[in-house]
């Protein structure tokens, strides 16, 4: 895997998003996570608007991590939007949700998610989440 390859994660959970940083940094790859905290934020940041200009700081992510359950705008809207935009219809997104529910499981692979992962219950499960991104998602023939 390359250095340049980044992991825009969506998440409002801040114990989730440290224990992701600190799976991330464990990894290695603690330059390549992005994160913001809303479903708004994440559409500015794809767009690289309203604060997200700046693409050697905010660089068009190789994947999307995405949380569903999210404020100002929900993971599906997120996902819906980003299917739209050339740009990014081919992104993989992986949805990262504590969701149990087998219609969002449907939902999200209806609307073109990738993956679906569940959220491990254990912080100190999110290392194991990272391996299987790496190994999955964050190839160097994706990232090139």
């Amino acid at each position: 895997m390359t250095g340049s390859a980044t992991v825009l994660y969506v998440e409002d959970e801040e114990s989730d998003a440290l224990f992701m940083r600190m799976a991330f940094q464990r990894a290695g790859l603690g330059e390549s996570l992005r994160l913001v905290g809303n479903g708004r934020a994440a559409i500015k940041y794809l767009c690289g608007k309203n604060g997200y200009e700046d693409r050697r700081k905010y660089p068009v992510p190789a994947v999307v991590l995405l949380d569903l359950n999210l404020p100002e705008a929900p993971g599906f809207e997120v996902l819906e939007w980003m299917r739209r935009r050339p740009e990014y219809a081919a992104t993989p997104v992986v949805v990262f949700s504590s969701s149990t529910r087998e219609d969002d499981r449907a939902k999200a692979k209806e609307l073109g998610a990738n993956d679906f992962v569940a959220k491990p219950s254990s912080g100190l499960k999110f290392a194991e989440v990272v391996e299987v991104l790496k190994g999955k998602w964050l190839t160097s023939t994706q990232c090139a």
